[in-house]
């Protein structure tokens, strides 16, 4: 029996009760086709030298496609050869060229960056005997960025580098390689979405800007593993057409894939919950370990791989070197000691974020723990797709939690196995995205009055708005950067900071986090855990963006409630459901953390408090808010005024839970409140809010306001279908979070009002029928663990939106760095 078998086994031996479903993948025989006959001869004996003797079909269509130099974009499983799909014929057209021209290689992490570029640099010097290869980021010392801009013909970067290193110094630095520029490669572009992807856009506009100044036109070659929509994806992204190629020719083993739900106890009053995922994931990540089988377990949050490394080496402390967290946060050398250990078989098993999800190379695994839904279909295949590269047989456990998607799938496994891939999608004309990217072109090179790569009245209203504030100044036919500012210093791709906050014990920095992380994870006396140890925050200073720990021995963890204020400033559209009032516009959000709570580990019982005196986090972004029906409302009064805010709470609860899974966002890039809005004149109603976590917003509420109807009905299969009688976590909470009212928490402790009243709500808003909840008041014992015309309103609609993108952006210019 083989070690994976065992695995199988011991799973089935010791969970029988806790199994819903087991599936298997059956194994894909390969497509494979001979060398192309214009292959460098130099180059098919290297590949026949290390035991490749032909390709995948996908490979060899890939060669042709990327050859003849068009835009091309493949699609095709993890580990099916995608590196060597686009590198072949690249480097078999360099070989050949003569003067050698350069290649641009962008990857969306720096840990992918370093991974490739020690793969590409071996395959260039044993084909070349050139070495002319380097990556550019942020960790890339000063005097080699020098000298990579000055002799390199292949740069692996990402788009930030790109963004704030390379086009504000093209003509100084980089006129060389971006005049001789062939190809530019995008590994992983299904990461490109969303914000990201929105800004990232913008960042390709620039480039291709600056490139036709010195006189190239290359041709773009994307891959990536999983997405819904490739073609129009990258066409978004890039504004061109491409060359698809989604025929995976690639072998795949069998898999078998377990679906597995934690089991629901009683605790010491009675109440009832269901354990946490490392009840499972605990005992399989020891027998794995103990027998070899090397193994990867996704967690969702930093602190969760931290706590469920703790808690399996906690008594087992043969455990410590063969098990290792991984996750951002770690320093440059950190992970790579990780990584290179994890490859080498020095560790047999790793604990992570989805940091390892992406393509590194960490070697053949054959065991993949998920503990709980990783927030996309798209992230789920990519994740599973981390083992069973080339060993006969892979063994996958999906491991749910109390959250409703989790239990949705857990009890719905042919939902993960037969739903198509979520589709990417951006905006690279997002008024809020192209007004940060705009004076940065300007700077780079006067913007014209009719540009190539920015169309439409999107541009024009544009450049009148950054006019009026003096970003740009007219000059003959063009417009000039004004401001003293340098544009690309607080436009931050990723999120809303451009810095973090390190963290330090005695003189040794151990680790790093975002400043809005840093508000709810190192407050002080806060428990920071970090490769295994605890630490308590000592000092957190945001403005000198350093926090002080000492290490610590405690058996407990800490989590910050915050409080929330969500005030709506400006109307873009409203809508009607069923008499219900939805609005869609501007929102100020104002968050703060007030309190931390101790909670034991393994019990998760609660120990103590603590007050958090920190600054409240303030950004504008956009979303709506609900008002629900003035008949459901009066109906509901005259029963208790409290099934109100029973019903917005439980819905905001489980649409914040389900949502991002209709954007292919994250539940991190949406957020929910309950606050009120002016209903009438001097007459204020409770509302529920959905935003962008994202200043300035991003797209994500938007397109949720739009599907609301399916939004809706999601939440409302969830609810039916749950198994429990009185509200659970994996459906409505009893007692959903952000309530701060004695008489409300008693009624939702007490009876089913939470659940009851969310279904009546939901009700209303799809079907208009106002029906009298029946709540029982029985104690349920759980608690939640061309230019337009000026008349024309699009016109009015779009400039609105910039001129309030140009006061975000001259707020980001003011902020201190």
């Amino acid at each position: 029996m083989s070690n994976i078998d065992k695995v199988s086994r011991f799973l089935e031996f010791n969970f029988p009760d806790n199994i819903l479903s087991n599936k298997t993948l059956e194994p894909v025989n390969g497509e494979f086709l001979p060398f192309p006959a214009s292959i460098n001869e130099v180059l098919r004996n290297t590949l026949t030298d290390n035991g490749i003797k032909s390709l995948y079909s996908h490979q060899n269509e890939a060669f042709e496609s990327i050859n003849n130099e068009q835009d091309t974009v493949l699609v095709s499983q993890t580990a099916s050869g995608k590196t060597l799909s686009f590198f072949l014929p690249i480097l078999n057209k360099y070989i050949n060229s003569k003067p050698p021209f350069s290649v641009l290689l962008l990857y969306p992490t720096k840990a992918l960056s370093r991974d490739q570029e020690g793969a590409l640099g071996k395959l260039m010097q044993t084909v070349t005997r050139s070495g002319k290869i380097g990556t550019f980021d942020g960790d890339t010392p000063v005097n080699e960025r020098t000298n990579i801009s000055r002799t390199a013909d292949f740069v692996i970067t990402n788009p930030d580098m790109l963004h704030s290193g390379v086009l504000p110094n093209h003509n100084r630095k980089w006129k060389s390689f971006l005049s001789r520029l062939k190809y530019i490669v995008i590994d992983e572009v299904h990461t490109y979405r969303g914000a990201f992807g929105s800004h990232v856009s913008n960042v390709f506009r620039r480039l291709l800007r600056v490139c036709e100044i010195h006189g190239s036109s290359p041709s773009f070659v994307c891959s990536s593993a999983t997405i819904g929509n490739p073609g129009e994806h990258v066409n978004t992204l890039f504004d061109r057409e491409f060359h698809v190629i989604d025929r995976d020719g690639a072998p795949r083993p069998e898999r078998n894939l377990y679906f597995v739900n934690p089991s629901i106890v009683s605790g010491a009053a009675g109440g009832q919950f269901r354990k946490g995922t490392g009840s499972i994931s605990i005992p399989i990540i020891r027998y794995a370990a103990k027998n070899n089988v090397r193994t990867i377990c996704f967690c969702r949050a930093r602190q969760q791989v931290e706590r469920l490394y703790r808690a399996v080496i906690d008594g087992h402390p043969e455990f410590r070197e063969k098990v290792k967290p991984y996750r951002g946060g770690l320093l440059p050398n950190e992970r790579r000691k990780l990584e290179q250990d994890l490859f080498n078989g020095k560790i047999n098993t790793i604990i992570s974020t989805n940091a390892l999800e992406l393509g590194i190379d960490i070697g053949d695994l054959d065991l993949c723990l998920l503990s709980g839904h990783p927030g996309s279909i798209a992230s789920f295949w990519q994740q599973i797709g981390r083992v069973g590269r080339k060993s006969s047989k892979a063994l996958i456990v999906f491991i749910a939690k109390d959250a409703p998607v989790d239990q949705y799938m857990v009890n719905h496994p042919g939902f993960i196995t037969n739903a198509p891939v979520e589709q990417a999608w951006l905006s690279a004309n997002n008024p809020y995205i192209i007004m940060q990217h705009l004076p940065c072109a300007a700077y780079e090179h006067p913007l014209r009055t009719e540009e190539r790569y920015y169309k439409g009245d999107v541009y024009n209203q544009a450049v009148e708005v950054l006019k009026e504030n003096r970003i740009v100044t007219p000059y003959r036919d063009y417009y000039r950067y004004a401001d003293s500012n340098y544009p690309a210093k607080g436009v931050n791709l990723r999120g809303m900071t451009d810095y973090n906050i390190e963290i330090y014990c005695n003189t040794e920095v151990i680790g790093e986090l975002d400043p809005i992380g840093a508000r709810g994870t190192l407050y002080k006396d806060a428990i920071y855990q970090h490769l295994g140890r605890r630490y308590m925050s000592l000092d957190l200073d945001l403005d000198k963006k350093l926090c002080k720990v000492d290490p610590v021995n405690v058996d407990y963890y800490t989590e910050a409630v915050w409080e929330s204020r969500v005030v709506m400033n400006d109307i873009e559209e409203e809508k009607d459901i069923n008499g219900s009032k939805l609005t869609f516009g501007y929102i100020n959000v104002n968050k703060q953390p007030k309190l931390f709570k101790k909670i034991r580990e393994r019990s998760f019982e609660n120990i103590g408090y603590g007050p958090i005196t920190l600054a409240p986090f303030e950004y504008d972004t956009t979303g709506f808010s609900m008002l629900p029906d003035k008949s459901w409302i009066a109906a509901m009064e005259k029963i208790d005024k409290r099934y109100i805010s029973a019903a917005l709470y439980g819905l905001s609860y489980i649409l914040k839970k389900t949502a991002p899974s209709l954007c292919m966002g994250d539940i991190k890039d949406i957020d929910t409140d309950v606050s009120l809005i002016e209903s009438e004149k001097s007459s204020w109603k409770s509302s529920l809010y959905l935003f962008d976590t994202h200043e300035g917003g991003v797209g994500y509420a938007e397109k949720i306001f739009e599907n609301i109807i399916d939004a809706l009905k999601l939440c409302q299969i969830i609810i039916k279908e749950c198994q429990c009688k009185f509200g659970c976590p994996s459906c409505v909470t009893p007692l959903p979070p952000g309530i701060d009212n004695e008489k409300l928490e008693q009624l939702l402790i007490e009876t089913d009002a939470s659940v009851v009243c969310t279904q009546n709500l939901i009700t209303m808003l799809l079907e208009g029928r106002i029906d009298v909840p029946v709540i029982r008041e029985e104690a349920s014992g759980i608690r939640q663990t061309s230019k337009l015309s000026d008349d024309d309103p699009e016109a009015k609609k779009l400039n609105t939106r910039l001129k309030y993108a140009a006061k975000v952006m001259q707020k980001k210019r003011e902020r201190t760095h």
